[in-house]
């Protein structure tokens, strides 16, 4: 089901829609649109052509998004992957990945010498022309790294890392230190070799908690993690663009660092089974934007003449005082619904405006 019509006559992209409300500096127009990627194998369902940063650029224009993403390469090769067949929809390769928790790459001092850390060069951003070269005018790009736990769980394997903390807590140590100065090298080379005029925004995923609280204890991040999302943060804002964080699941204990000490402006991924959108926006949207929050559960469920009115209700729940945009509570995977997401952007544009004066039309 490739991407029906949804733009209005007269649509032109924006980059600063989605910079106002990142800030929360001033109400848009209209609430934007927000995704922090779109699977590989959705692009081509919905594209009908092969994966390539053309095809992702058009279709975030066709779906009325104001940016592009853009993805920086760590060079920090991951642990092999579980696989199981793909029964979404949508689905278009077979096959299905996820981490496999009980093993890494990087689960020995052994493992850490020989590892072939990378050093930081072009290559880390060497396909960012080939986005910026598609841009229609009015689209940026955000410039999108993955975070330091995540690619430290993913180079050691969770279990393995559980108990790396207190088994061997230096060589834990040693891991986080290696893998946050490598991405926070390959985020400051990109921004210091690629184009800024087609830049105005970066925003890491990183993965800290499940639906329960955080994945370690708190003080695992504040020794091992925030410090080096700060100094990220700190360089987008030293370029004068905002900072923010994609994290799943319940943030609610670290939340207040992450604010404050961190200084992120913006957060992304919501579940209704642990905080919807609506509550966070309550709770925090008066001190960071707030993106997406669509509940993947009932994009994949919900039968569309049902979706339409529970999305506008969460659109005009959370468009109220700016600082929100609209997109799915994490990313569009196989299994959800073109229908329901493809309407998502429909009510999006029917009924996201604001008036002169701020208030929701």
């Amino acid at each position: 089901m490739t991407v029906p019509d949804l733009l209005p006559a007269g649509h032109r992209p924006d980059y600063r829609r989605l910079e106002k409300v990142l800030t929360r500096s001033a109400i848009p127009d209209r609430v934007p649109f927000y995704e922090l990627f779109i699977e590989d194998t959705m692009v081509e369902r919905m594209t009908g052509e092969p994966l390539s940063p053309a095809a992702e650029v058009g279709l975030y224009f066709r779906l009325g998004h104001d940016y592009c993403n853009f993805p920086p390469d760590t060079g920090l090769h991951q642990t092999d992957c579980l696989e199981a067949d793909d029964t979404g929809e949508n689905n278009t390769a077979g096959q299905r990945e996820w981490l496999d928790g009980d093993h890494g790459v990087v689960m020995s001092r052994r493992d850490f010498e020989r590892y072939p850390w990378p050093k930081v060069g072009d290559w880390c951003c060497a396909r960012f022309a080939e986005y910026a070269r598609h841009l229609p005018d009015g689209m940026k790009i955000v410039i999108r790294p993955t975070g330091v736990f995540e690619n430290v769980r993913r180079l050691v394997g969770m279990v393995p890392l559980s108990l790396m903390l207190y088994d061997d807590p230096q060589l834990a140590a040693d891991i986080f230190e290696r893998v946050g100065s490598t991405i926070l090298g390959v985020v400051a080379h990109t921004f210091g070799h690629v184009d800024l005029r087609r830049v105005f925004a970066c925003i890491m995923g990183d993965d800290l908690s499940h639906g329960g609280g955080p994945l370690v204890p708190p003080e695992v991040y504040r020794r091992h993690v925030f410090h080096w999302m700060k100094r990220v943060a700190d360089l987008a804002h030293s370029h004068g663009m905002p900072f923010g964080l994609h994290s799943c699941g319940n943030n609610t204990a670290i939340m207040e660092e992450l604010i404050n000490d961190v200084g992120i402006d913006a957060k992304h991924s919501f579940q209704d089974g642990v905080e919807s959108v609506v509550d966070f926006k309550r709770r925090y949207g008066d001190r960071v934007a707030v993106l997406g929050g669509i509940d993947m559960g009932r994009l994949a469920t919900m039968q569309v003449e049902e979706f339409r009115p529970w999305c506008r209700g969460v659109l005009a729940a959370c468009m109220e005082g700016g600082g929100y945009a609209l997109g799915t509570g994490n990313s569009p995977a196989t299994y959800v619904r073109l229908e329901n997401f493809y309407a998502m952007h429909a009510e999006g544009f029917a009924h996201g405006r604001y008036c002169r004066t701020g208030g929701v039309t």
